[in-house]
């Protein structure tokens, strides 16, 4: 009888002194690679990287191997670029004639895009290029809209890495108001529109889109022109689902918010593409405006200036912001913040290598305006509230381009263990 209680006690004793094991679990992340567009409508283009050092090759159905970059501006871009993981933004300039430009930030790409933009009309020089990056062919889906309703959907193939281009009046021929949605059903594919119009022998504008994952009741787009600068603005909206939205706008600037006549309570159709003109006097600055709805619902914004030159840009819906750095590689922006309580410290260096820093703060909105043109910038966010930024940039070349505050998000991420090898052998 008393044997039993003897061996336990010798067994708990010897599970004591034996070597533990030491098992830590290690938090891995990797920062996403990201796809910059080839030139496209025939323009010349510049790849800006936040730094030197980071890895780079062309997709162009030969090589897979990154080549490491000595300077942080590619020059002479024809093909689509396939950039290594960084922490950074990464811009593609493209200029497109002499007075029009077009930029876009380089992204990751995703199962499913939205592209709230663009024209298959009668003056659309408009290509969607589809980059499949990756080492197998790639199935993707492309579903039209219109002010009709949807369209037909075209199925096609890209290979491996390759890029693609459609017309955008091939894919809703005479169509003004327009909506894409891209769904790639298997590969790593990166999507990206550019609008660009003509007429005869006059350019009209170009503008590339910011492609958007979902839609959302409550949204926001930052950092546009106001009509003191001879520009005129468009709502687009799109509601996917299968009832229809009571849309309610708000526009924030440094004169206060206000709503314009007409969007209190304004209804979209559901699977309708819907194009509102942006009352003239609404606001004279740069400005910002969220949008809410009883729906999930698309919003994009179409402005068009003819100060400098006759040109357009498409503004879309903002992501959260986050801490990131980004090269703007001698262009010349302004910075339009929304949210509650904002505060954001920018450090950035200048086009004579001078550093500098400053908080940005405000209670619903925030502009920004430094002076003289800008290289490298880090933002670092203050605030646990969320907070959306735009920009309007000029770069060199001139032009009017939007573009949103977009990090490279930390998106690969998983848990490693970390074993002790002292469990391998007694100490």
């Amino acid at each position: 009888m008393l044997l039993a209680p003897i061996l336990m006690v010798f067994a708990v004793t010897v599970s004591l002194l034996a070597p533990q094991p030491t098992s830590q679990i290690i938090q891995d992340g990797n920062y996403p690679a990201v796809v910059c567009p080839g030139a496209l409508g025939g323009g010349t283009e510049q790849i800006s990287l936040p730094a030197k050092g980071i890895g780079a090759r062309a997709v162009n159905g030969r090589s897979e191997i990154l080549q490491v970059q000595k300077s942080s501006v590619l020059t002479g871009v024809r093909t689509p670029t396939f950039i290594g993981g960084n922490p950074g933004s990464v811009i593609a300039f493209e200029s497109i004639s002499g007075t029009n430009s077009a930029d876009a930030i380089c992204q990751v790409g995703g199962i499913d895009q939205w592209f709230i933009g663009g024209s298959g009309g009668v003056t659309s020089q408009g290509v969607l290029q589809i980059i499949n990056s990756g080492l197998s062919d790639s199935l993707v889906q492309i579903f039209p809209y219109n002010s009709k309703g949807a369209l037909a959907p075209i199925a096609i193939t890209v290979k491996a890495n390759s890029a693609r281009n459609f017309s955008l009046a091939s894919i809703v021929p005479g169509e003004d108001s327009v909506a894409l949605h891209v769904v790639t059903d298997s590969g790593r594919v990166s999507t990206f529109l550019l609008d660009h119009r003509r007429n005869g022998l006059r350019d009209l504008g170009a503008s590339f889109m910011t492609p958007v994952n979902a839609p959302a009741n409550k949204s926001y787009i930052s950092g546009l022109l106001g009509s003191s600068a001879k520009a005129a603005s468009t709502m687009r909206f799109l509601v996917p689902g299968n009832v229809s939205a009571h849309v309610h706008l708000t526009i924030y600037s440094n004169g206060g918010a206000i709503t314009p006549v007409g969007f209190d309570s304004l209804v979209v159709a559901r699977q309708r593409v819907l194009d509102v003109a942006i009352p003239p006097a609404a606001v004279a600055g740069t400005y910002g405006i969220e949008v809410t709805s009883d729906q999930p619902i698309f919003a994009s914004t179409l402005t068009r200036t003819s100060l400098g030159g006759v040109d357009f840009s498409w503004a879309n819906q903002l992501t959260p912001l986050s801490s990131f750095r980004i090269n703007f590689a001698g262009a010349r922006a302004q910075f339009f913040f929304m949210g509650k309580a904002i505060a954001i410290r920018a450090r950035w260096v200048d086009s004579k290598g001078k550093s500098n820093s400053e908080i940005i703060s405000g209670d619903s909105s925030a502009l920004w305006r430094p002076q003289g043109t800008l290289n490298g910038v880090a933002f670092t966010t203050l605030t646990k509230s969320p907070t959306f930024g735009g920009m309007i940039l000029a770069n060199p070349s001139g032009g009017l381009n939007y573009l949103p505050l977009l990090a490279n998000r930390l998106i690969s991420r998983a848990q490693s263990p970390n074993s002790d090898l002292r469990t391998l052998a007694r100490q």
